[in-house]
């Protein structure tokens, strides 16, 4: 469950709110949105995302922060890298970054998208 005022936005980790995240017209994953939208039309949008072991294409629309919660994800970025997530970790991207996704193990993320 989310708690949203005018002044703070807050939602509990074990909450069961989740609806499908939709990219490219596809279900990739569930979602728990946070918050939505930034002060003044600023790009924010705060959640939770979690998904089965999966592979996918992820263009990063914004920049994203990710905070890792549980599982596994490895995130294939163009020039061949390689970005392992794994509970604890934190990494952060940039907009226009092209990657795939994979899940590995059944994931969870606390996300951060501002622009």
């Amino acid at each position: 469950m989310t708690t949203k005022t005018a002044e703070y936005a807050k939602s509990d980790t074990a909450t069961e709110d989740y609806e499908p995240f939709m990219v490219g017209g596809e279900a990739i994953g569930e979602v728990h949105w946070i918050r939505t939208e930034g002060a003044e039309d600023a790009t924010l949008a705060v959640g939770l995302w979690r998904s089965e072991p999966q592979s996918f294409p992820y263009p990063f629309n914004a920049d994203e922060t990710i905070h890792a919660l549980k599982g596994e994800l490895v995130v294939d970025l163009e020039s061949g890298e390689k970005v392992t997530l794994r509970p604890g970790d934190v990494a952060s991207f940039t907009k226009g970054t092209k990657s795939t996704w994979t899940v590995t193990q059944p994931f969870a993320k606390l996300f951060v998208i501002s622009g």
